[in-house]
């Protein structure tokens, strides 16, 4: 509202006007993508039986530099789905992530993020067309992992997103998320 103290009601009045319609056209350009059914993340922690904690604390920094670099190459595959540098580097990312966490013993991390690389690899060999439902499955997988991560630092149990996985693997193999919806 500061923004518009030195102007008279009706130039505000259009440039909000103009704002609604450049966020009308951002939300038309997204494509309306069914959320995953997964079930939340217990409220208890982390079972550190069989695992080794120096494993599991140099995976948590390893994965989080990872999921950082990530971030930037997913922001320039919302703008280019087909870029298949960004691609590869996503997928090359993911690859390293799915590792740690099988090495750490945090396999639902390692099942999320081998199915995204899947998908991945399935767009950059060419079978499969990555397009903008693509990218936004991607986002949320990558939310995910974020989650998954920070509920792993602080010690606390993660579910594993059933949902998301069959939606990333749908992809990966050219059907349509509808038929999940069953």
């Amino acid at each position: 509202e500061e923004a518009f103290e030195d102007e008279s009601p009706v130039e505000a009045a259009a440039q909000e006007a103009q704002a609604v319609e450049e966020a009308e056209v951002v939300h038309a350009v997204r494509p309306n993508v069914p959320i995953a059914q997964d079930p939340t993340d217990p409220d208890v922690d982390l079972d550190l039986t069989d695992l080794d904690t120096e494993l599991l604390d140099l995976f948590l920094e390893e994965s989080n530099d990872i999921l950082d670099h990530a971030d930037g190459m997913l922001a320039q595959l919302r703008d280019q789905s087909e870029d298949r540098e960004t691609i590869v580097n996503l997928q090359r990312d993911l690859h390293t992530l799915k590792g740690g966490a099988r090495m750490a013993g945090i396999y639902a991390v390692g099942e999320l993020g081998h199915a995204m690389e899947s998908l991945l690899e399935s767009v950059a060999e060419g079978r499969q067309a990555l397009g903008a439902i693509g990218v936004v499955v991607l986002e949320r997988g990558f939310d995910r992992l974020h989650g998954m991560v920070a509920r792993i630092g602080e010690r606390k149990a993660i579910a594993l997103p059933a949902g998301l996985i069959a939606q990333v693997e749908a992809l990966s193999q050219g059907e349509s998320l509808d038929s999940l919806e069953a």
